[in-house]
């Protein structure tokens, strides 16, 4: 009779036990990311920087997390989105480009008014992140605005899609309406750096090398 109760007092002392290490593993429990929220690392060498990718509720928003740019990522959509940090909207008279262009000024000018630099890139990209921190450090605390297109952008005025980078200057003074060229044109004059992208540190839909092979498309 007394072992018996000795094994009851010693399975309960156990349960008792176990269930305060559980009640603490639960308590430290992370809670779940919220992923419209990229907090900026300590000793960041390149705090400066925000990185705006349009997204929709199709973009996979934790990829882009992981990818360097996780660390800067703004992602900006017109309707609500997992993952969306600001909803932008769009006029009815406006195409998706049009809201998409508008949306990025207007982020630009207030959200990121204080920041050196801006990267727009569309949800089917990777960017290698030397090949920008190496234009940062170029441009830095330049008065002159400037921006990265590729030549095709240049050429055709379409930066709906792809990559594009400009900085704080060129933000300042950029115009609130048309196309990125003419805003840039009306808003800034002549005195602009247009810098050509290097499509060898950038890949749209698709990306290959060595043993990888990641399709990008959206």
């Amino acid at each position: 009779m007394i072992a018996v109760a000795v094994t009851a007092l010693v399975l309960l002392v156990t349960t008792i036990v176990l269930w305060d290490d559980l009640d603490g593993v639960f308590e430290r429990r992370p809670p779940v990311p919220n992923l419209s929220v990229w907090p900026q690392p300590p000793n960041d060498p390149h705090p400066s920087l925000a990185v705006i990718i349009p997204i929709t509720k199709h973009t996979d928003v934790r990829f882009y997390q992981n990818m360097w740019m996780g660390n800067h990522g703004f992602t900006i959509c017109e309707s609500k989105a997992p993952g969306c940090s600001m909803v932008c909207g769009r006029k009815p008279e406006q195409t998706s480009a049009q809201a998409d262009m508008d949306c990025l000024v207007r982020v630009a000018k207030s959200r990121f008014n204080e920041t050196e630099f801006i990267v727009r890139m569309s949800d089917d990209m990777l960017v290698d992140r030397s090949y920008v921190f190496g234009i940062m450090d170029e441009y830095k605390a330049s008065d002159t605005p400037m921006y990265v297109l590729s030549a095709e952008q240049t050429d055709t005025g379409d930066v709906t899609s792809g990559f594009y980078m400009f900085n704080q200057a060129l933000a300042k003074c950029i115009g609130d309406s048309g196309t990125f060229a003419e805003r840039v044109a009306v808003g800034c004059g002549n005195n602009v750096k247009r810098v050509a992208n290097d499509g060898t540190k950038t890949w749209q839909t698709l990306y290959t090398n060595k043993n990888k092979y990641i399709n990008l498309a959206a």
